[in-house]
């Protein structure tokens, strides 16, 4: 796969070059060029592989150097990854990576987009530093919704996340600016839910149609038309949250597929904004929070 950013493979340099006009051996131009040095630390560089002559390391201080040459003293600094926009690594161990994506930014690839994923952008963050390196993904979210990813780097670590999928997420939370303000500050919504065969949306059924769905929701702050709801899944089916509120009368800010008719950010108003687990190797309980966006909280001011 190749790197989304080829300026990532580019070390910046942090040397002092030195043109030769005529020649000499090197040690004679290093002289003229650094009279303050003495052949021991010149030869200290060498030893230490901090000087080429014309890119190639310098081995000896009593080689021949020609007019035209180039003497550099210096070591490249390391090269740096640079991440680009849309996504950003929260946490990674040997095993894992958490991350912050976007909204507009696919977890994985479609059949339109194959590049301009969550997916691709941390393959190339992990090849960057081992080649052969791999992630795998664990679980999703959708294109505009923004928040928590979770990765892993194998497929033994992705199948203990997604095995015990229930027992390991101990809480992941939501939250969603959403038009006008339910009439419960806090409640549950139970539903069952199927996927229509040709919109592909989905949508509220009989409990012998579809698979049950739970989502438990709470109002922090409501103004200006809108309430900012923290949510909580106990089941992850597709577009649940989204689902539940428009099934409420409450659709998220920005989502036309689900019934919103406003779209005061120009974008889904759904981020994930938690989410707590079992670490699959150590054990260990790890947590994770972005906060609420900004950007919900100016809408309702």
């Amino acid at each position: 796969m190749a790197n989304s950013n080829p300026k990532n493979r580019r070390p910046k340099h942090t040397t002092t070059a030195f043109n030769v006009r005529r020649d000499s051996t090197l040690e004679e131009f290093l002289q003229s060029q650094m009279p303050g040095k003495s052949r021991t630390s010149i030869k200290h560089l060498i030893a230490n592989k901090l000087m080429c002559l014309n890119s190639r390391l310098v081995r000896r201080i009593d080689i021949s150097v020609k007019s035209g040459d180039v003497v550099t003293i210096g070591k490249p600094e390391e090269p740096q990854f640079k991440m680009p926009k849309g996504i950003a690594v929260v946490y990674e161990d040997r095993h894992l990576i958490v991350a912050n994506k976007d909204s507009g930014l696919l977890t994985m690839a479609s059949a339109k987009e194959n590049r301009r994923t969550a997916y691709a952008y941390l393959t190339d963050y992990v090849r960057f530093h081992h080649p052969h390196d791999q992630i795998f993904i664990v679980h999703r979210l959708d294109r505009d919704t923004s928040g928590l990813l979770l990765f892993a780097k194998s497929e033994q670590v992705q199948a203990d996340l997604q095995t015990d999928w229930n027992d390991t997420i101990e809480s992941r939370h939501y939250v969603a600016l959403v038009e006008g303000r339910p009439e419960k500050d806090e409640d549950t919504i139970r539903t069952f839910l199927r996927e229509h065969p040709k919109s592909l949306k989905m949508h509220v059924c009989r409990p012998d149609e579809g698979v049950e769905a739970i989502t438990h929701y709470k109002v922090v702050a409501h103004g200006r038309g809108y309430s900012l709801v923290e949510l909580e899944l106990e089941t992850g089916r597709k577009n649940q949250i989204r689902v539940h509120l428009a099934h409420i009368g409450h659709p998220v800010a920005g989502d036309v597929k689900y019934g919103a008719e406003t779209n005061p950010l120009g974008r889904l108003c759904l981020h994930a904004m938690q989410i707590r687990f079992r670490h699959p190797v150590s054990g260990e309980t790890l947590d994770f929070n972005t906060g609420v966006p900004s950007m919900f909280k100016s809408v309702i001011r």
